[in-house]
């Protein structure tokens, strides 16, 4: 599945527009790892905890949207785009990452 942040992939033709494929992720954070992360953000540094955290959410939305996308059909995701947010929750860090994009069939380029 070819997956795109632009409009359009070069050289190809959009053969049908399947429709709009959201992933939505919420992910807790180990309040142990978010303690050792709140000290080390007071010394400066990476939060490799948080980085750790927010790269696997991101991958697993990008896996429900091509899941998603193949159960429509389509070969391609053009527009992609990712956010990220966070908010606390009974004390507890919620890590929220959400992407969407148009999942679309496109003639094939292989």
């Amino acid at each position: 599945m070819k997956i795109v942040t632009t409009e359009t992939i070069t050289n190809t033709t959009i053969l049908d527009v399947k429709g709009t494929v959201f992933s939505e992720q919420v992910i807790s954070v180990n309040i142990v790892r978010d303690a050792l992360s709140g000290i080390k953000g007071i010394f400066g540094g990476k939060s490799s905890a948080y980085s750790n955290e927010y790269a696997e959410a991101r991958k697993t939305a990008l896996t429900e949207l091509k899941n998603k996308s193949s159960s429509l059909d389509a070969n391609a995701i053009l527009s992609l785009k990712i956010n990220y947010d966070q908010f606390i929750n009974s004390d507890i860090l919620l890590i929220i990452v959400t992407a969407y994009g148009t999942a679309v069939t496109i003639e094939s380029i292989y």
